[in-house]
């Protein structure tokens, strides 16, 4: 199977500004779901709470025994499950078990060592089995619909095989099989939402279906033979070693190191997040050698900025105790976290630009979610003296928590 259909459907509907935010909320040790402004919606009853893309969430419980919730917006739609995780797929949720962890995390995602069930917004089951994979294909939120009343799902079976089917949402039922059994399947969403085509193997002849669509409805399906496959080219996932690649090794060169520059700190901290079901968030430190040939951290009058070699100029000013390069949650989320005295900031750049820096706190700031929900509200996890997660916070300082 190749892994490109999921990666270019996930893209089509990854993320989108919604007209209400949704977020955490802390309320003494229980977390629940607020608005923009504080108000409760979900009311606090889990020990933690994950974020999704689409105002979606998964609530955790960790005693007496793990239970995970799925919230979309303000409604809980599957409660206190033995689920591992939770995808949203517009209309539908995928819920997923995985049979054997330690394998799975080893495997780059094969499947086969997952089980997804396939619910509605109501929370009803939709198919009467699981499967290892299950694509839903419907709708974009970037290029809009392309079914309403029905939905097409690209389903991977226990046996390595995949079918694709037309499944009524109001019915919960298949209403019609475009093709099953195929050891593999190539996707193409290049014209989607208009047409959907998708290249199939039955009986050894490896054909192509097109699916063009009009008003939210199937319009018309053609079939197309392309030849006789060969066994050699099969790369699903049943196939064993699928991923498996052998790793060029360089030699070792001996490389001229540029002088040590003056006032410089030869290492400097990476700050990163854990996120584990059963524990508190927390923060953890990384010291690293510093690249002098990029950045350095300067010292000027026992206060450091952040210097960059080529331009020859600071991309942080040197006016802090400390300053500290915090990854965060993906590039876009990647900045500085700085410390005078008892208080931290998080400095974020664009361009080599600042584009905004945090109010002062005693916790420390850690950017999580760039324009969440809306253009401009900055995300953020606030952590507390011993670096354990305490609550969510926007880039004004708002702390979502209450006693």
């Amino acid at each position: 199977m190749k892994y490109r259909f999921i990666y270019i459907f996930f893209i089509l509907t990854y993320s989108f500004y919604t007209s209400q935010i949704f977020l955490p909320y802390r309320k003494g040790d229980k977390f629940g779901i607020s608005d923009e402004n504080g108000k409760l919606v979900v009311p606090a009853q889990f020990d933690k709470i994950a974020v999704g893309y689409n105002n979606d969430f998964t609530g955790i419980k960790i005693s007496p025994s793990l239970k995970k919730s799925y919230i979309l917006n303000d409604r809980i739609i599957l409660k206190d499950t033995d689920f591992a995780y939770f995808e949203n797929e517009g209309d539908f949720v995928k819920a997923v078990k995985i049979k054997d962890k330690e394998a799975y995390n080893g495997s780059h995602g094969n499947p086969n060592y997952l089980s997804k069930f396939l619910y509605n917004l109501k929370g009803e089951q939709i198919l009467d089995r699981a499967y290892n994979n299950i694509i839903v294909i419907d709708e974009s939120a970037t290029k809009g619909n392309a079914l309403k009343e029905t939905a097409l799902l690209l389903l991977y079976s226990y046996e390595n095989h995949y079918g694709l089917y037309q499944i009524d949402k109001k019915q919960k039922k298949i209403i019609k099989t475009f093709f099953e059994n195929s050891y593999d399947v190539d996707t193409d969403y290049e014209k989607f939402p208009k047409s959907f085509a998708v290249t199939y193997d039955a009986g050894g002849m490896k054909k192509k279906l097109l699916i063009d669509f009009e008003n939210g409805k199937i319009r018309s399906s053609k079939t197309e033979e392309l030849g006789y496959s060969n066994d050699n080219d099969r790369i699903g996932y049943g196939r064993s070693g699928y991923s498996s690649y052998e790793a060029t090794k360089m030699p070792n060169f001996e490389i001229e190191k540029n002088p040590i520059p003056e006032n410089s700190e030869g290492k400097i901290i990476h700050v990163r997040e854990s996120f584990e079901d059963k524990t508190t968030e927390e923060l953890s430190f990384e010291t690293k050698d510093a690249s002098y040939d990029y950045a350095y951290l300067k010292k000027v009058k026992n206060k450091y900025g952040y210097f960059l070699t080529k331009e020859n100029h600071y991309l942080v000013a040197p006016k802090y105790d400390k300053i500290m390069i915090a990854d965060g949650h993906g590039v876009f989320a990647s900045g500085f976290i700085v410390k005078n005295s008892e208080n931290y900031q998080y400095l974020v750049f664009m361009n080599k630009t600042q584009e905004f820096i945090t109010p002062e706190s005693k916790m420390i700031p850690y950017f999580f979610r760039r324009d969440y929900g809306k253009k401009g509200f900055q995300l953020f996890k606030m952590f507390d003296k011993d670096n354990k997660f305490f609550c969510y916070a926007d880039q004004n300082g708002k702390l979502y928590y209450s006693k």
